[in-house]
Order: C-alpha cells, then sequence, then structure tokens
C-alpha cells in the first residue's frame, strides 16, 4: 500500500472518476469446529472507536486496531422496488430497477456503463454505493443517489473475485493476488488488509452480525476471519478448492460450493451436516429463507436452478434460462398489496436477466410428483415474474432494494 499523504489513502484515484455517465455511454442511466467460540470471543469485543491516521495506514496490514464493523439491522422494511446490478464480458455495467406497474413486475434498464477495459467479475450494492470488480484488477465506486462515478480502488494486484458490502458501512473485496481488503464506505479508507491465502480467493461472505467472515481459495482452504480484529480465527482444509461461500440469513449455518458439490454446515461442527452432489457443474449458489425455513439455490450449467434443503434433501429443480446459469442474487420486495416476498434473480449466458417469486420456486418443487419428471419443459416449468433481454454474456449479479429510485 502507498504510503503519505491522506489525499491518496485507498488509493482512489479520483482522476479517472467521469462524474455523471455520459450519456452516450449509459442510459438514465481452520478448524471450522472453532466458529463458535470465535462468534462468542467476538461478540465480547468491542468495537474500536480510534480512528486510522495517514501515519498508521503505511503499516494498516500490521496493525491490530479493531475495525468497527455494525450488526446488519435484520428489521429494514422491503422497499417497493429494487436494483438489479449485472456484469458482462464486455465491460459493461447494467443497473435494471425492477417495479410493479399495474400490478406487473417490470424491469427496466435505468444505467449501462462503459465501467472496465477488462471483463467484470463481481458486483455489489450497499446502500447508496455500488462497487465492481474486474480482470482489470481494478475496483469501480459509484453514487446510486447522485448517479456518479467516485473514483477507482487500485489495492489488488490480479484479478477482483469477490466483492461484499456489509450494509453500507463497509465493503470487502477479493482478489486472485490472495488477499482480502476491508474498505469504510465513509472516505474508502482501506482498514485491514487480510492475508492468509496463498492462492487465489474465490469467494468471500460477512456474517450477519459483521463479525466473522468467511473466504474459500483455490489453496483448498476455508479461513473463518474475526472482523473486529482483523485477525485469522480459524484456518481449515477443504476437500478441493471452493468455488463460493455463503452464510444462511440467519447467520446460523453457511455453505460451501465446490465445482458438482456442497458442503453444508452449522456454526460449531467440524464436519459438514449435509453434502449434496451435482451431475452439472454449479455456478452459483445462494441460501434463501421461505417461511422460517432456509433453502440452498444452486444454479447450474444445464440451465436449471435445483433446490435443497439445508438437511440436504433434493427437493427438485427448475428450467430457468436456455443457456447455463452464471449467477443467483435475492433481495425481498413489498407488492402492490403490501405482502413482502423474496425475488431471486437469475443471468444466463443467454443474455437474459430474469426476476422470480421464490415462493413460485418453492411451492413448485415441493408439489412436483414423480411424473413431473417425465413432462416436457413446456408442462413443468414456474413462470417468471419478469424478463429483460440484455443481448449480452453477462457474468455475475446483485439485487438491493432500490432506496434511491
Amino acid at each position: 500500500m502507498a504510503g503519505g499523504s491522506q489525499k491518496k489513502r485507498a488509493k482512489l484515484d479520483k482522476s479517472q472518476s467521469s462524474g455523471k455517465p455520459s450519456p452516450a455511454k449509459a442510459r438514465k442511466t481452520e478448524g471450522t469446529a472453532t466458529a463458535t467460540a470465535a462468534v462468542a470471543a467476538a461478540k465480547k469485543s468491542k468495537p474500536a472507536k480510534a480512528k486510522v491516521t495517514a501515519k498508521e495506514t503505511k503499516s494498516v496490514e500490521k496493525s491490530s486496531e479493531e475495525i468497527a464493523i455494525p450488526a446488519l439491522v435484520t428489521n429494514q422494511p422491503a422497499k417497493e422496488t429494487f436494483l438489479i446490478s449485472a456484469g458482462t464480458y464486455e465491460r459493461l455495467l447494467y443497473g435494471i430497477e425492477g417495479r410493479f406497474v399495474d400490478n406487473q413486475l417490470t424491469l427496466k434498464p435505468q444505467f449501462i456503463i462503459p465501467a472496465h477495459t477488462g471483463c467484470i467479475k463481481a458486483v455489489s450494492a450497499g446502500g447508496r454505493f455500488l462497487a465492481s470488480g474486474s480482470t482489470d484488477e481494478c475496483i469501480k465506486l459509484y453514487d446510486l443517489k447522485k448517479r456518479v462515478e467516485l473514483g477507482t480502488l487500485h489495492e489488488h494486484k490480479g484479478t477482483i473475485t469477490s466483492l461484499f458490502f456489509h450494509g453500507r458501512s463497509h465493503l470487502l473485496s477479493a482478489s486472485e493476488d490472495g488477499a482480502i481488503c476491508i474498505f469504510r464506505t465513509k472516505d474508502w479508507e482501506p482498514l485491514k488488509v487480510l492475508r492468509g491465502h496463498k492462492g487465489a480467493v474465490s469467494s468471500i461472505a460477512i456474517h450477519p452480525s459483521g463479525k466473522l467472515a468467511l473466504s474459500v481459495s483455490q489453496d483448498r482452504t476455508i479461513i473463518i476471519w474475526n472482523l473486529l480484529t482483523g485477525q485469522r480465527a480459524s484456518r481449515s482444509k477443504t476437500p478441493q478448492p471452493g468455488e463460493i461461500v455463503a452464510w444462511s440469513p440467519s447467520g446460523s449455518s453457511y455453505i460451501i460450493g465446490y465445482a458438482t458439490e456442497i458442503q453444508i454446515y452449522k456454526v460449531g461442527q467440524s464436519e459438514p451436516t449435509a453434502t449434496v452432489f451435482s451431475k452439472q457443474r454449479i455456478m452459483a449458489v445462494i441460501v434463501a429463507e421461505y417461511q422460517g425455513k432456509d433453502y440452498v439455490l444452486a444454479g447450474c450449467q444445464d440451465k436449471r436452478v435445483y433446490i435443497f434443503s439445508l438437511e440436504g434433501k433434493d427437493l427438485g429443480s427448475i428450467l430457468c434460462h436456455e443457456n447455463r446459469i452464471k449467477g443467483l442474487s435475492s433481495v425481498d420486495m413489498t407488492f402492490p398489496d403490501e405482502s413482502v416476498h423474496t425475488i431471486i434473480t437469475t443471468i444466463s449466458s443467454d443474455g437474459r436477466i430474469k426476476a422470480w417469486k421464490l415462493d413460485d420456486m418453492i411451492e413448485h418443487v415441493l408439489c412436483a410428483t414423480p411424473e413431473d419428471d417425465t413432462m416436457s419443459n413446456e408442462d413443468n416449468k414456474v413462470e417468471p415474474l419478469a424478463v429483460y433481454n440484455a443481448d449480452i454474456r453477462l457474468t455475475c449479479v446483485a439485487a438491493s432494494n432500490n432506496i434511491f429510485s
């Protein structure tokens, strides 16, 4: 990290900031069993109030200063609109708004930005902020309220593989350089650089409490991080390179996704409580809650989303696209009748972005009979609530409440 003046904190390259997108280019736009102990230890820790000075940023990687990452507010009301942010091979960043018009969900582009000089590999949104990461080793930042580009973060020296906002206060980034960076969104200060993996970091996920994070890597390890201290809490071997890691909404369980396998863990247990296997290449995995129960959704190369219980039971699958699924994301939304439902967003190499009602997907697989497996795809499917055809090769997706619509 470059030391020096505060003006260069976080290496936020404002010289590359273009302000409002040009109308021509953008439309309006180790021991897993120690997890419980780690949670307990984290709960006893008190967030530090000390401010990192310019002098301290020179040795931020060695600092043991605590990092004040707040717990998420779980009673935030769902909004009447949501934003789908999607990256592409063609370096374009899409912003699609989901909104009900005459009781029909619509997906309408809000912005299309030529964001990077390489393929976009990760996107994440937190409050008013949007971040995208690319093979160009840069993280681009945007203010969704003002619809302007804030600048570029240059902390990594490898492809950005994963981005994760914790609420609106902090951003975690991971890269093929093996490092994980923690940024404070107030000033984009790099609070800590976490180094523990010997290979590319594939995926990161923050616990809802904001005190712990998980990371999986091509070095066949999973690390539990104490985010209050910025130190490694535990490190475990995985049977193969982990590609995806995700917490359940309650934070009591988490999953590790591999090429054709998903392991399901409960916090405090060293062995997986369940393992599910897939005949198809797994491209994306999320955990979503429906009627108080968590379900694992896996998007695969055969164009389908497979649904599993946390006990590992294969409940069934739904044909969602005409090509392999590249990403999944979820967001709660208030419907016109004031009811709140979870929307599942899927993207595919077929260029389409689709929004699904989680209720419909779960009820479909729970009510399916053995005869359904012999039915044609036209007879045995769930209809999406809305579809947007970007007609471009999509790579990653993040759905979030569009609080600044």
